[in-house]
Order: structure tokens, then C-alpha cells, then sequence
């Protein structure tokens, strides 16, 4: 609904504007309204704006002022959203386009010390004045490093400094004083890169119960697709500042859009969650706003406007004043997992056992009679049994391999917890497992392949070792020589297995070297092996694929590329033909490479919910791709980086594709899929959440 103005002296602002968190948008010179949205409730409002603010953008808000331009004439000046206001600064110059900017205040406006500092996106000087100054004064940064950028980052003022992060991921910290004489004290914070997961991210600065934080948002590609969330609190060791990570920011929530980052204390009778993340993102769909939690690890968005790609000039107005109510803890409300519900029922056994005079061990149970109750167990239950008696490990392992096993989405919700969660799509249960001891304490980890029961995890950068979360068994890889920079990972055999081989891929950005990196157990460091193939290749972001001995990897417009581990070659197969005649952005799809019965399918998807799932399989004899509409008695299950294909368990189950995603409370989760049938998701995915670092592993407990 659209509320009419028609004069300066009406309110252009929403009644409960103020009162609570509200996003909202002003267009400049496009439109004469502004867009209101209040994220909480799910509503729109669009309001005709007052002449004098007609043709006016938003560069920022801060506390109960935001700070508007003008297009044409460049006129800029603070307008209070409480009482109307305004506080003049000098007209903008001509070299900074007002809409690439990001502005700082040292103090509140109306005290006689206030400076406005302006960073301009992509240049290396900085615009100050006051609001007792007549012009902007251009202020050079001279760079002492070569590793340093120029700005485009976030930057806020942080005990009377001015923290700015450049497009090399560097932290420029400056005094803030002598910058209204043109004076310059710099000193950096180094690299917050390379991104762990993808090379697309947008960082953020928060300022926070006397803390400063900074939020890196990753993304895949162009298409904008959130994959991973960090946090990171400044440290002072002795004169030295830097980041370390974090995975609480307590009872507080942080508030993000454009370039800008705010943060309230959690607030129940506003809907908001403690430990939380909100953030607004442009899709090709419309804007989505995201919720990341900190605590589970769970990503969940609703539609928000048609944008238009003006993303940028969102801005949260945040309430001055609150009457915060007291919190409870969350940590002792009533989320109790089924791993909890059975660890106490088995707990309560265990005591009812010790009132009984029990003379003989479990282990001298009959394995024929343990057998029989096997069919009454879930599988969760069979995969708990060797806990209980190690005698029945070979029994219980037998038991799982020969039933009806398909994959659980397996996610790490937050290593305080000290735990890793399963989520089954088709019975809708989740489960929650200990994370072996020697896992316990690693800080930083990205699940990135699975196979067989086993998990390629990544420590940090540079470390890598792969777990068997059933069994609790841990394999440590030497260090990388590098950063962790492989476009994906794989592995030949069980890890147990004296044939065990991992696989790492990079392709060079340009596609003008592929390296392969490789570990054999005992060796005591990475094999890299380079290529310079005479046909450029651009990767998908799968993981690549073993079929009949060799790795396949699909490029992103569908061309394949192979690597024989035997002969340590590779090439890129002239056919099949891509699917896609030009080459996509970067980002822009999910592309999957799956291996079912010897044969190799490809698929196509995105996250506009208006785009349906193309599948091909591949005709060996002709090289060229079958575009599928069915999949016949078959299932997938897709995630950002693993893929498996599996025989339905039950007709019910066929033809559908699953995606790491689900709806619904605790107990009553539903798995994301999407139907081959009808060409689309279900549930929709509107309002479902997502693990960020999660994979789709097959429940197994001994190597075949």
C-alpha cells in the first residue's frame, strides 16, 4: 500500500518507522517514492515522497539521521527521521560518483567535532569535512605496500579511527584527527584472503558493545548464491591489531546492507534472534533478505522487492531507543535433538540396569540372537550399536550395507557443540553424532567431498585430513603447500585402503594451466603435477568425477575434461559439444556431474525459482549430451560441491532431485526436492533453510 503526500509538513515515513527494525530504499532521480520494508512483519510499503526530498539518495544512516544527495545539484546535507532537520555539508565535488561511496561520522553531528569522512569506491584518496567547513578536502593515501588495493571496502570509525578495508582484503586503520588538515597516519591490518570457499564475497564492519567486527559474506560467483559466512573480532596483541575468527557475537544481532553494518542487542518482541546475521541480497529473481545463524549454521531467506539492481542504496534505519526485555537463554529452552531424547532414554536404562544383578558382559551375547533385533532398529540406532559392544561392529556394519541406505545431509551447526548433525530427507529425522575427539577443538571447517561413508574436510587453509563420522576415524594429509585453492577433490579406494590416492584440482583462472595435486599414504607432502593444455578450461564448481578409472570434470558450459591418474594426463574432450553455446558468468548455475551405473550426467540448475533443472546424460557412442526429462526410477542428491546419484529405495521416492535444504522446526523437518514430474520445488523454497557447510554423505560403517 502507498501512503499520499502532498507537502513538506506531512510524514513521508511509515507510523511504526523508528520503532523497530525497517530496510528502505530511496531511487534518486528514477522514482519519486521510497520503498519501505519491514523485514520482521514481511510487508511493503511504498510512499510518495515530499518535493524536498524528491530525486534524493541515501549514501547512509546513522542513529536517527541519514545522509542524503542530490543527483543533479549534488547537494548533501543530515535529515533527522525524528524531528525533520537538517544539517548542510558542502555540495559534493565532481570526481566521486555519490552513489560508489561510503560515508563515516567521528562524532555525533551536532557536536562542534563531528568530521565526515567519504570513501570514494576504487580510488586511493579520501574526502573529509565538517559540517562547520565550506568544501570537501581531498585527502591523498600514499601506500606503503604493494600488496595494498584500492578502496572498495567497508569502513567505519573505530576509537577515533577510521577502518577501511581495500579491494586486496587489506584493513587500513587511520588516525582520524589529522584528516581535516590533510594529514595522513596509516597503519594496515593484513589480508583477511583468500576466501575458504569462493573468490566472490562482500565484507562488512560492525561496531558492537565496544567491540569491532568484521563479516565476510561468500558467494559463488555472479549469481550471488550465499556459501559460507565469517565472523572475525579486531585483537590488540601488544602494538599489533588483527582478525580472529569467532562464532558467537552473543546476545546481539547484526544488520547488514550496501557496504554498511549495524548491530542491536537481540530483541523477542521484534522477532529477532540472538547470534544472528540479516542481510538483504540482489538474485536474479529479486532481492532476497537472509537470516544466518550462528549457532546451527542455518541459512534461511524470504523474497523481499524487485530491485533493479539498486541493491546498493538499501539502508536499515534501526531504532534510537529500546526497552529491551530480559533475554533467556536459548542454550536451556526446550531444543532438544533426537540424539539428546535417546542418549537420556539409554541413560535411564543404564540406571534401571544397575538395580538388576547382571553377571554376563554384552559382548557374550549371542551374535545370532543381537541379529534378530537388527530389523527393529533404525539406522541410526545400528550405527550407534558398536558403541555399546564392540563384538557387534562386523554384525551391525554387515546389517547397514545390506539395507536400504541413502544419503543424510550432513552439516556442522557450530564445533562448540562439539557434535555434527544428519538430516534424513526421506524419513525427515534428524540426528545428532559426537565428533570424534581428535576432531574436537579444530577451528574453521569446511566439509568438501564425501564417498563411501568418508568426509574430505579442510582445517583452516592449509590443513586437510578425511573422517568417518560413523566410526570415528580420522586420516591426517600433509599440509598443503598452499592455501586451500582446489576447484575440487577427490580420492581412488577407501582411506584404509593401501591403494588410497586424494586428488586435488586447480584451474588457473584464464584457463591457461590446470595443477594436480596428489597424496599416497606415507608420503610425507603433496605431488603437483602441471598442464598447459592447448584448449583453455573454465570449471564448474563440482567436484570432479571417477568414472572407468579416470576423473571427469565438467566445465561450465558442459564440455568435460579428463585427468588418467595412471598415465598423469590430461585433455580436454573435443566432444561432447557444450550445452551452452557461450560461456556462462561465473556463478551464475550450479552445475553437477554425477556417475550412475558407468554413465555420466550433467546438471543445470540455479536459485531463480522461475528457472527449471535441465539433466543430460551422456551417449558414449555418439560423445553428444541427451537432454533427460525423467529419471526414471533413479534420485540425486546435489550440494554445492558433491553430488550422488542412487536406485530409489521406493517408487514414491524416484525422480527427484534433492538439494541441501529443508523446512520446518526441529522435529518436523521436510527435505528441499526438486520433481522431475511437475518441474518444480517442493516445498518452495521461499522459506527454507540451508546449511552453509554441509555435504551429502552415504551412512557407512566398514570399507567394501
Amino acid at each position: 500500500m502507498a501512503g499520499e503526500i502532498g507537502h513538506e509538513g506531512e510524514n513521508p515515513l511509515p507510523d511504526s518507522f523508528g520503532s523497530r527494525p525497517w530496510l528502505f530504499q530511496m531511487h534518486g532521480s528514477t522514482k519519486q517514492t521510497c520503498t519501505f520494508f519491514d523485514p520482521m512483519n514481511n510487508s511493503l510499503e511504498e510512499r510518495i515522497l515530499p518535493e524536498f526530498l524528491r530525486g534524493k539518495a541515501c549514501l547512509g544512516c546513522y542513529e536517527e539521521w541519514v545522509l542524503l544527495a542530490d543527483e543533479l545539484t549534488r547537494e548533501c546535507f543530515f535529515l533527522s527521521i525524528i524531528s525533520f532537520s537538517k544539517i548542510y555539508l558542502p555540495p559534493f565535488p565532481e570526481c566521486p560518483d555519490i552513489f560508489q561511496t561510503i560515508v563515516s561520522i567521528s562524532s555525533p553531528l551536532d557536536t562542534s567535532n563531528c568530521i565526515v569522512i567519504l570513501v570514494c569506491f576504487s580510488k586511493t584518496f579520501l574526502l573529509v569535512c565538517s559540517p562547520s567547513r565550506k568544501r570537501w578536502k581531498k585527502v591523498p593515501l600514499k601506500y606503503f605496500n604493494k600488496n595494498i588495493g584500492s578502496l572498495g571496502g567497508p569502513s567505519v570509525i573505530y576509537n577515533e579511527q577510521l577502518f577501511v578495508m581495500d579491494t586486496m582484503g587489506v584493513t587500513l586503520v587511520i588516525d582520524v584527527a589529522p584528516l581535516i588538515k590533510g594529514c595522513v597516519k596509516m597503519s594496515i591490518i593484513d589480508h583477511l584472503w583468500p576466501c575458504p570457499v569462493s573468490p566472490s564475497l562482500y565484507t562488512y564492519l560492525v561496531k558492537c558493545a565496544g567491540d569491532l567486527f568484521s563479516v565476510l559474506v561468500h558467494s559463488y560467483g555472479s549469481g550471488k548464491m550465499i556459501t559460507h559466512v565469517e565472523v572475525r573480532r579486531l585483537e590488540l596483541s601488544g602494538n599489533e591489531m588483527h582478525w580472529r575468527r569467532v562464532q558467537d557475537i552473543g546476545d546481539h544481532t547484526f544488520f547488514l546492507a550496501g557496504r554498511c553494518g549495524r548491530s542491536l542487542p537481540a530483541n523477542k518482541a521484534w522477532g529477532l534472534q540472538r547470534n544472528c546475521i540479516y542481510v538483504p541480497v540482489d538474485y536474479s529473481d529479486g532481492a532476497r533478505f537472509y537470516k544466518f545463524c550462528l549457532d546451527d549454521g542455518l541459512l534461511t531467506f524470504t523474497f523481499l522487492l524487485e530491485t533493479n539492481g539498486e541493491l546498493n542504496r538499501l539502508q536499515w534505519a534501526l531504532p534510537t531507543k529500546m526497552m529491551q526485555t530480559v533475554e533467556e537463554d536459548i542454550f536451556n529452552s526446550c531444543h532438544v535433538t533426537r540424539s539428546n531424547a535417546t542418549d537420556s532414554t539409554v541413560t535411564g536404562k543404564e540406571d534401571e540396569f544397575q538395580m538388576v544383578n547382571i553377571s554376563r558382559r554384552w559382548d557374550e551375547l549371542p551374535i545370532e540372537l543381537v541379529e534378530l533385533f537388527f530389523p527393529r532398529l533404525s539406522l541410526v540406532d545400528c550405527l550407534r550399536l558398536p558403541s555399546v559392544c564392540k563384538g557387534w561392529f562386523k554384525a551391525a556394519s554387515s546389517f547397514v550395507q545390506k539395507g536400504k541406505v541413502w544419503p543424510w545431509l550432513m552439516h556442522l551447526p557450530n564445533l562448540k557443540y562439539q557434535s555434527c548433525k544428519f538430516f534424513d530427507p526421506l524419513c525427515c529425522k534428524e540426528y545428532t553424532l559426537k565428533i570424534n575427539a581428535d576432531v574436537v577443538g579444530r577451528d574453521h571447517l569446511a566439509l568438501r567431498f564425501s564417498k563411501n561413508g568418508w568426509v574430505v574436510v579442510t582445517e583452516g587453509n592449509k590443513r586437510v585430513f578425511i573422517l568417518n563420522p560413523f566410526t570415528a576415524q580420522v586420516i591426517n594429509l600433509p599440509p598443503l603447500l598452499r592455501d586451500y585453492i582446489f576447484d575440487g577433490i577427490s580420492f581412488i579406494s577407501e582411506p584404509t585402503s593401501p591403494d588410497f590416492v586424494v586428488y586435488g584440482f586447480f584451474f588457473q583462472i584464464c584457463g591457461e594451466f590446470v595443477k594436480i595435486s596428489s597424496w599416497r599414504p606415507g608420503e610425507e607432502e603433496w605431488t603437483v603435477l602441471e598442464f598447459r593444455p592447448s584448449v583453455p578450461f573454465f570449471p564448474s564448481s563440482n567436484n570432479p568425477v571417477l568414472c572407468r578409472g579416470e576423473f571427469f570434470c565438467l566445465g561450465r558450459k558442459g564440455e568435460l575434461g579428463v585427468f588418467n591418474p595412471e598415465l598423469e594426463t590430461w585433455m580436454v574432450l573435443c566432444k561432447p559439444e557444450p550445452v551452452h553455446t557461450t560461456e556462462p558468468e561465473y556463478g551464475i548455475e550450479y552445475c553437477h556431474l554425477l556417475e550412475f551405473n558407468g554413465d555420466l550426467i550433467s546438471v543445470f540448475r540455479t536459485d531463480d525459482t522461475k528457472k527449471l533443472i535441465c539433466v543430460f546424460k551422456l551417449d558414449q557412442l555418439e560423445m553428444k549430451w541427451e537432454k533427460l526429462e525423467n529419471l526414471g526410477d533413479v534420485m540425486f542428491f546435489v550440494d554445492y560441491r558433491n553430488s550422488i546419484a542412487i536406485p530409489s529405495p521406493e517408487k514414491k521416492y524416484a525422480n527427484r532431485i534433492y538439494v541441501p535444504r529443508f523446512e520446518g522446526s526441529m522435529d518436523s523437518k521436510k527435505g528441499v526436492f526438486y520433481s522431475m514430474e511437475d518441474n518444480r520445488y517442493h516445498p518452495s523454497l521461499h522459506t527454507v533453510e540451508e546449511p552453509l557447510t554441509c555435504v551429502w554423505i552415504e551412512p557407512k560403517l566398514a570399507s567394501s
